[in-house]
């Protein structure tokens, strides 16, 4: 776990003692102050404050306050929104991970941090605080024989649906983010040695850089390669939808902080987004490992036999071979877009058959030997603390 992003709805759930600590400055309003087109908006909020704290060396998450009216929209109500990094929070960095056993570390840790700033918020409050935003993550250490950069060569050939874009960035220095994007999710997959030696403002981890910087180099692990795969959960509705599926609970149950620290709840998350990248048919595809192409070949055609010995099996041997050759060399998106380039689009699933009878017909391949790894390890979920990193990792 990562980034949270939590919720918590006033009266009486919070107190802030020093409101010049908010830019602009706080100003609690009665309902009768509000003019009539601020009575009768439609806006999600009327106004809005941000915490703007002095320096200080203590982590203090960014906070938020929202002046909004109430269902009735008789009432004004106060909503104080809070986003931090879990790990940062008790640990200064997120190299060290996160157990499912710290909940009661991180309430306490939280409520001292926002405390230093003039809020207090009761740690039962904080515990049942909804969630808006979660990222569930893990840390690889990747051994010298897998590059970083070899890995994410292959997952940039993947592809989900129209919903999502693929997106592989170059940087300076030779380091790569392979961002999976739409409005609800988003998977991230990077080095985070390389990203956290990089300057802030080209960081896909922007905070606190001078600790992690530290940590990097107090345990001698600039030359180390670390594959961050980061699942991001951005929406309350998909927050719900995946966590009350874990827990076997009603969809519109809210989910609250003290939730994520459900045993194996991350776990099952980072696995499950994990299989949904590599094992749609056309993933698998891309992803298979090398093998010389008159043994796929072979492959195939024995494994259409099986299945029938007519004519007709034998043609879709040959377009499964095409299909697999043609997405193992340019990925699943390319191939997709090359094939609708020049035939009508009407019926997309008559290819998406096609690419799932190709994908059939190489069962038994195995997965390549970078991607193996990473799902060994994933599958593992052996957590990154401070005794492995004095270990080395």
């Amino acid at each position: 776990m990562d980034t949270v992003i939590i919720r918590i709805y006033g009266p009486l759930k919070f107190k802030i003692t020093n409101r010049t600590l908010f830019l602009p400055e706080l100003i609690k309003r009665e309902y009768a102050e509000l003019s009539l087109t601020e009575r009768t908006s439609i806006r999600p909020y009327l106004r809005l404050y941000r915490l703007h704290p002095k320096k200080q060396e203590d982590y203090l998450p960014r906070v938020e306050v929202y002046e909004t009216l109430t269902k009735d929209r008789k009432s004004i109500r106060y909503v104080l929104k809070i986003e931090f990094s879990v790990p940062k929070l008790l640990y200064w960095n997120s190299l060290q991970e996160v157990s499912e056993k710290d909940g009661q570390r991180v309430f306490c840790a939280l409520k001292s941090a926002l405390e230093s700033v003039g809020i207090i918020i009761a740690l039962e409050t904080i515990a049942k605080a909804s969630v808006s935003t979660v990222h569930a993550c893990k840390n690889i250490p990747l051994p010298h024989t897998i590059r970083m950069r070899e890995v994410i060569n292959e997952l940039a050939k993947i592809d989900l649906n129209k919903a999502f874009d693929v997106s592989d960035k170059q940087c300076k220095k030779g380091s790569r983010v392979l961002n999976i994007y739409s409005g609800t999710i988003d998977w991230s997959i990077y080095d985070k040695i390389s990203d956290s030696l990089r300057p802030k403002n080209k960081r896909s981890d922007k905070g606190r850089i001078n600790q992690e910087r530290a940590v990097v180099e107090r345990y001698s692990l600039q030359n180390q390669e670390v594959f961050r795969y980061e699942y991001r959960i951005k929406k309350t509705q998909t927050v719900k939808r995946e966590i009350n599926s874990f827990l076997g609970r009603d969809y519109q149950t809210q989910v609250v902080f003290e939730d994520l620290f459900t045993p194996n709840l991350l776990k099952s998350l980072v696995i499950n987004s994990w299989n949904l990248l590599i094992k749609r048919p056309e993933n698998q595809l891309s992803l298979f490992g090398k093998i010389d192409s008159l043994k796929l070949f072979l492959h195939i055609l024995a494994e259409a036999k099986k299945r029938d010995e007519k004519a007709h099996s034998m043609n879709n041997a040959l377009t499964a071979y095409g299909l697999a050759i043609a997405i193992r060399d340019h990925g699943a998106k390319e191939t997709r877009g090359a094939i609708f380039d020049v035939w009508n689009t009407d019926h997309p699933e008559r290819l998406t058959k096609k690419i799932k009878l190709a994908s059939e017909l190489t069962k038994g391949l195995p997965y390549s030997n970078n991607i193996m790894f990473i799902d060994n390890a994933l599958n593992k979920f052996e957590l990154i603390t401070l005794t492995s990193l004095e270990n080395g990792i």
